[in-house]
């Protein structure tokens, strides 16, 4: 049981955010922002590939982001 809270625990420590790699600039409420902190977050990858989806976005990738962090743990192209 304890490992199954520390697993969920961890997993809301996490910011998955799509990222334009062509302009570098993160996904906000259907439009584009530099700032990572204003950036929209995903509970989960299957929500971030929905957005793509949803605003036909193109030439993205999914990063995962420790919050307060300056760098990326994970990024990788998914559209």
């Amino acid at each position: 049981m304890a490992e199954v809270v520390k697993e969920m625990t961890r997993e809301k420590t996490i910011n998955r955010m799509l990222r334009c790699r062509k302009t570098l600039r993160y996904f906000k409420d259907g439009g584009w922002t530099s700032d990572p902190n204003e950036a929209k977050t995903f509970p989960d990858e299957i929500e971030a590939v929905r957005a793509c989806v949803q605003y036909n976005l193109n030439d993205v990738e999914l990063v995962l982001r420790a919050p307060g962090s300056l760098t990326d743990l994970f990024s990788t192209p998914i559209r």
